[in-house]
Formats: structure tokens, C-alpha cells, sequence
């Protein structure tokens, strides 16, 4: 799983493998080497101490002029190849230790990468963690200071600016949310614990969340939700609902879109939920990519659009633990987005 959510490391795991398979068949290829020169040698070395005198001098007639001439013939030649399985098997060992000794050190440096590498991803993870606690404490007592100002206050610019305060405290609220989400997520801390929820009354908490803010844009919120219990767990329900919706009306925001629709039924077996809103829209072609860690549309759209781009990447993870699929589609930039969220039946009650 971990390698299908990075390819980078998938790439580095892929040629440390590459590497091992490479250095096994060196090392094969040495010892294959080594006993074929022997074998032949050996062969050989039979030949000339079991031949006859009479079947050398036939040999090499040139040479064996007396028969003490063919016993020094014999012994020349044997002594020469020996020299030559002695020379051979050298230059194997030496050939092939030389290669051995790049692909070790290849593999040794490959591994130091990639355990610096998850080290590092590890000690970020712990950071970001610690950073988004500190943040929590303190944006959660500004949050509750803007809420009783807007409450208290009679003066119209204050009550504007004490809700200015609380939506930016909302989004960074739900920033460090999902920053935490992630990070538990990462590092397998995450458990859920199923049970029975109504979808409808789940979606409609998570559509009030969100229902201020779409208001005061001007973004209607269209919900057909028929009765529909599902065995999951409530809080990865939850967050997958909430993380849609906020990007939707982000989209919208964005895409200077009117309308979010949430729709859910129960047909072919599965419970299928969709969210459909008409603002910022995104090429068909990244569709599959939308879902990913940190992923954000265009550069362009990166300095206009707030976020972190781990709402979807949150839902995604959450659905995929709780044995649902997730899928994007749009029809175009400013053309709107579509995600929908598919329960297996064995999550239908």
C-alpha cells in the first residue's frame, strides 16, 4: 500500500531489487565460470595422463621424436594447462569481484537512501504533528473569542470583522484537522470501529457545517439522500463527508459556481453517494491524480485557491479503510466536478 501511495519509493525499492537480482546473477555467473574452466581442465588433463605414447606420437608426430621426447611433451602440457584454468578462474574471480564490489556498493548506498528517506518523511510527519497541535489550542481560543464577538457586539463593522476572524479560523481549524488526519493516517495510527449510521442524517450534520458559508456565496445545497444505513465507522464518515462538501464549496468559490447537489442510492448492491457541484472543475485527465497527497490543480489556481490539498487525498485513505472506492470526474476546467463514494454491499444494512 505504502509503495502505490509513492512512486518515488516504489522506483527506489524496484532498482535496489534490480540491483540484488543483478549481483546473484554475477555471483552465479563467477561459480558457473569457475567449475566449467575446471571441468575442462580437468578434462584435458585426463586426456594427455591416460593417452598412450604411441597415440600422442600420432598426435603431435612433429614433437614426439622418442618416447622420453612424449613424456616431456606430457608434462609440458599439463603444466601449460594449468597455467591457463590457473589464469581463467583468476580473471573470473577478479572480473566478477569487481562487479560484485559496484552492485554492493550500489545496494549499500540505494538502502542508506532509502532509510535517510523514510527517516526524514517520519521526521516531518512528527513535525507537522507538533506544529498542528501548538496551532489547535490557540486558533480554538481566537475562534471562541470571534464567536462571542459577533454575538455581543451592536456595532455592524465589528460583528463583520469578528465573523471575518471566524471564518478564517475555521479554515485553519480545518486545516490542522486534516493536517492531524494525515498524519495518523500515515503512520497506521488511524483504527476504525464500525457500527451502524443512517447516511442521510450523517449527511445532513455535514451539510450544516458547511451551510453558513455556502449562504453567504450564495450556493445552494440540493440533498437527496433517501433512508440508507450503512456499517461503517462514524468519524471516517464523518471526515469523508465534511472533506467533500468543503471542497465543493471551495470549488464553487473558486469556479464562481451556485450549486453543490448530494445524492446517494442504493442500486446494483452497493450504496453509491455522489457530491456534484458546478464551480472550478479540473482536466478529465487528472482525474485519477486529484486524490493524491499535496496534489493541487495548475500553478495558477495554486496562488488563488486556499487549501493543502489533503482533503481528498484524507478521503481517499478513509474510504479505501473502510472497503469503499472513490472516483472523480469533471467535464472541464469551470465546468463543475463530480466525486462519488461507493459502499460494497457488505457495508449495507
Amino acid at each position: 500500500m505504502t509503495t502505490k501511495r509513492d512512486p518515488s519509493k516504489a522506483v527506489q525499492l524496484g532498482f535496489l531489487a534490480l540491483l540484488a537480482i543483478s549481483a546473484a546473477t554475477a555471483a552465479f555467473w563467477i561459480g558457473e565460470s569457475i567449475l566449467y574452466t575446471r571441468a575442462v581442465g580437468q578434462r584435458f588433463a585426463a586426456i594427455y595422463t591416460d593417452a598412450s605414447v604411441a597415440q600422442l606420437r600420432a598426435s603431435f608426430p612433429e614433437l614426439a621424436a622418442s618416447a622420453s621426447d612424449v613424456e616431456a611433451l606430457r608434462a609440458s602440457a599439463l603444466a601449460e594447462l594449468a597455467r591457463v584454468s590457473a589464469a581463467r578462474t583468476n580473471r573470473y574471480v577478479w572480473e566478477g569481484a569487481f562487479f560484485l564490489v559496484v552492485l554492493a556498493g550500489g545496494m549499500l548506498i540505494l538502502t542508506r537512501a532509502i532509510r535517510h528517506d523514510a527517516e526524514l518523511r517520519k521526521r516531518q510527519q512528527n513535525f507537522l504533528a507538533a506544529v498542528s497541535h501548538e496551532f489547535k489550542s490557540p486558533l480554538a481560543s481566537v475562534q471562541l473569542a470571534a464567536e462571542t464577538l459577533v454575538l455581543r457586539s451592536a456595532d455592524a463593522d465589528g460583528k463583520r470583522l469578528g465573523q471575518r476572524i471566524l471564518e478564517d479560523c475555521e479554515r485553519l481549524l480545518r486545516m490542522v484537522d486534516n493536517l492531524l488526519d494525515t498524519t495518523r493516517l500515515e503512520e497506521g495510527r488511524h483504527r476504525l470501529v464500525p457500527e451502524r449510521v443512517d447516511l442521510r442524517s450523517s449527511v445532513e450534520a455535514s451539510v450544516a457545517e458547511v451551510a453558513a458559508r455556502a449562504q453567504r456565496h450564495g450556493i445552494r445545497l440540493d440533498i437527496d439522500v433517501p433512508a440508507l444505513t450503512l456499517l461503517v465507522d462514524r468519524t471516517a464518515l464523518e471526515s469523508i463527508l465534511r472533506n467533500l462538501l468543503y471542497n465543493a464549496v471551495k470549488a464553487c468559490v473558486a469556479g464562481s459556481g451556485k450549486k453543490i447537489e448530494i445524492r446517494a442510492a442504493h442500486a446494483g448492491g452497493k450504496g453509491e453517494l455522489t457530491v456534484r457541484d458546478d464551480g472550478l472543475g479540473f482536466p478529465p485527465e487528472e482525474a485519477t491524480m486529484m486524490f493524491e497527497k499535496f496534489y493541487r490543480l495548475g500553478d495558477e489556481l495554486r496562488r488563488t485557491t486556499p487549501g493543502t490539498g489533503l482533503g481528498l487525498y484524507i478521503v481517499k485513505r478513509l474510504a479505501e479503510m473502510s472497503g469503499a472506492a472513490v472516483g472523480a470526474a469533471s467535464a472541464g476546467p469551470g465546468r463543475g466536478a463530480t466525486v462519488t463514494v461507493t459502499w460494497p454491499e457488505s457495508a449495507l444494512q
